[in-house]
């Protein structure tokens, strides 16, 4: 397809095509994407000039699986709306199914620009979101060693790192989707860009353990633990195998010499001892965590068309419900959490189906899915709903669902980035 250049110079001599415009929007969105500390971020901002002018500019291309799964999300967030009657914080309940709005929005049109050009666009999502995570990390290592002066105020929360984000458990979940590409690469390309990714992965793993949550852990375990056994399902060479193999051996060795050198720290010691137990005392009791869930379920049970969103935490417990699962039946009501579990559902069997098939575009669906996979597993212990690498996963596995049907370039060199064996 033609791509229309547009002239910026005076002498006429520079021009930037559609979309190159269309790359800087996205990128500009994706780097910014963990600078988070209130909101709206600078990264929503960015998301809404990519919303706007990535259509604009022709850059986009609209299929099945995007306008289905847009189309779940608009009737989530009006059925959403309609039970904010039932909220007694009517305002803030408005803002927030507004917010998922923009977010499911911001995944529709992501998701549209990567199926017009998949391989190249996803693999530009995937390295600059890997750079927000790293830029984020260095923040919170900085921070939390007091490397930088003021910066442990800045970039940590009760003594536990949360870098660029105002939360240390998101903090530590948006690094899932970054450490499993860089996995991904690790298994996959040659020796010279497995080693980068190695050395950029390694203080992220640092930065992971020092958010000291649970979730995150969980959830990066569980997304490594798919892409390895996809990986293995689908290698076909010996040598595939080795490689998963090795890197397997490296990584467990590197994130247990890694926890050996944080808890060297008296300070690490003591809280990552605290936050490895599975009874805190939030956690347990009708007051907890736990006995906040069995409320919400009985609430579930007994309101149909739900409470309206925040209802929860302001009449009947003093948190939401730390499930996103149970959040979604309380803020839209029974047909309204089905429909954000069938797209959840959809998106995951989408992706897992075509990451079992080897091709050009196999490696980005396996990233995605696999980072997703551990996102949508973290989302039954809290509350993923507006957590913005959620919508970038979500419209990456989207837009590779809905690009055409891939045709393998004998040319095409295997070092190329995500494409398969």
């Amino acid at each position: 397809m033609h791509t229309r250049a547009i002239n910026f110079s005076p002498v006429g001599d520079w021009v930037v095509s559609r979309s190159m415009l269309a790359h800087i929007a996205v990128a500009a969105a994706m780097v910014t994407s963990a600078i988070v500390f209130s909101e709206p971020a600078i990264a929503d901002a960015l998301m809404g000039g990519v919303i706007i002018a990535v259509p604009v500019l022709g850059a986009v291309k609209f299929g099945r699986v995007a306008v289905v799964n847009f189309a779940f999300w608009i009737a989530l967030v009006a059925l959403g709306l309609a039970a904010t009657a039932f909220s007694p914080t009517f305002e803030a309940a408005l803002k927030h199914q507004l917010v998922t709005l923009f977010l499911a929005a911001g995944a529709f049109v992501l998701a549209g620009y990567i199926a017009a050009d998949p391989l190249p666009r996803v693999t530009l999502v995937f390295w600059c979101y890997t750079v927000a995570c790293l830029l984020a990390t260095l923040a919170a290592i900085a921070g939390y060693f007091s490397l930088v002066p003021s910066a442990y105020d800045l970039f940590t929360n009760y003594g536990r790192a949360r870098g660029t984000f105002k939360d240390p458990n998101v903090y530590g979940a948006a690094l899932g989707p970054a450490v499993t590409f860089a996995a991904w690469i690790m298994l996959r390309e040659p020796a010279k860009r497995a080693a980068i990714a190695a050395f950029v992965v390694l203080p992220m793993v640092v930065g992971l353990l020092l958010c000291f949550s649970r979730g995150a852990w969980l959830s990066v375990i569980f997304s490594l633990a798919v892409l390895g056994a996809v990986t293995l399902v689908t290698s076909r060479r010996s040598s595939d195998f080795h490689r998963l193999g090795t890197v397997g051996i490296i990584g467990v060795v590197t994130a247990a010499l890694a926890l050996f050198a944080v808890m060297q720290v008296e300070q690490v010691r003591s809280l990552l001892d605290q936050r490895a137990s599975l009874d805190q005392s939030y956690d347990v009791g009708p007051e907890g965590r736990f006995g906040g869930q069995e409320k919400a379920r009985a609430l579930i049970l007994e309101n149909p068309l739900g409470i309206g969103t925040h209802t929860f935490r302001e009449k009947y417990h003093h948190e939401e419900p730390h499930n996103v699962y149970l959040t979604q039946f309380l803020n839209a009501g029974w047909l309204g959490g089905l429909i954000y579990a069938v797209s959840v559902m959809t998106t995951l069997i989408v992706g897992l189906r075509a990451s079992l098939m080897n091709g050009v575009l196999q490696g980005g669906f396996l990233v995605a899915t696999a980072a997703f996979a551990g996102l949508a597993f973290e989302g039954f212990v809290i509350d993923t709903d507006h957590w913005r690498h959620f919508f970038i996963l979500m419209a990456c596995i989207w837009g590779l669902a809905d690009a055409a049907p891939p045709i393998i370039d004998p040319s095409r060199r295997r070092d190329d980035p995500l494409t398969a064996a």
